[in-house]
């Protein structure tokens, strides 16, 4: 909350073919109805809203080269709701419940920085303390990023344009936009590296489509399922110590130690 930072939901995938403001308010309006358990009712006077906010930014579905203009925030969002709650719409007082934790906590009302920087860290982990945040903030950003990779279109070579770096997965682990991904960003030159103390809290989707996988000691309890869903012998994964670790790049594997940040030059 102290931070002069936010991210925005509400930025525009400018891709003519599959972008616009239709599809991200359908889109947006998805996340908010799973991160907070919204009804059909509520999910579709969010896409109504969203859309009449989008307009009066000057933003029109069949017209581009409005795309391009500023995007409204939740804050534009949240005034309607207020509107339309004094207008007596029953059902706008009850999207207001849903949402009031989100709009309290500001984090969607503030400047986004650009992602394009050498290195962008955002740190979400405050986030948990409040049910949806964390998801809502970590699938819009990775949204983003897709969405800004598929208009550069496909890379020639085989070196990535950008990896993102996902610690403690647990939030995004049903993540739709994560799956892509993992299944098709490659070849717009986005690489994703997902990490968890558990592996319960990585999808089967995106272990099965990384070709490179990573195992540290883990609890004597998921040694069996570790094993199974990341191809080593039980033994061999029982037999992890400190500073070792278990590497899978496709069809081959071998251990490994590793050496700590602080005795790396």
């Amino acid at each position: 909350m102290e931070s002069p930072y936010g991210i925005n939901p509400l930025t525009l995938d400018l891709d003519t073919k599959g972008g616009g403001p239709s599809l991200q308010t359908i889109a947006i309006a998805a996340i908010l109805k799973k991160s907070l358990l919204m009804g059909t009712n509520q999910e579709g006077l969010t896409i109504k809203i969203l859309t009449y906010c989008y307009q009066m930014r000057g933003i029109i579905p069949d017209d581009p080269k409005t795309w391009t203009q500023e995007p409204p925030t939740f804050a534009d969002l949240c005034l309607e709701i207020e509107a339309r709650i004094v207008a007596g719409c029953k059902e706008s007082e009850k999207l207001m419940l849903k949402m009031a934790a989100v709009f309290e906590y500001g984090i969607f009302t503030r400047p986004q920085p650009p992602l394009n920087l050498p290195i962008v860290r955002f740190d979400l982990s405050a986030l948990a303390k409040v049910p949806g945040l964390s998801a809502i903030a970590t699938e819009s950003l990775i949204k983003q990023l897709l969405d800004s990779h598929r208009i550069l279109g496909e890379i020639e070579s085989k070196i990535p344009r950008t990896y993102l770096f996902i610690d403690e997965a647990k939030e995004v682990k049903n993540s739709q936009s994560l799956k892509l991904i993992v299944s098709d960003g490659r070849k717009y030159g986005l690489n994703a590296v997902v990490a968890s103390q558990s592996d319960k809290e990585i999808s089967d989707q995106v272990i099965a489509n990384s070709s490179s996988k990573i195992v540290l000691p883990v609890d004597h309890t998921e040694i069996v399922r570790v094993a199974k869903r990341f191809r080593f012998a039980e033994s061999v994964v029982a037999s992890l110590q400190s500073l070792e670790a278990l590497v899978r790049m496709d069809n081959d594997a071998y251990k490994t130690k590793i050496q700590p940040f602080y005795q790396r030059i």
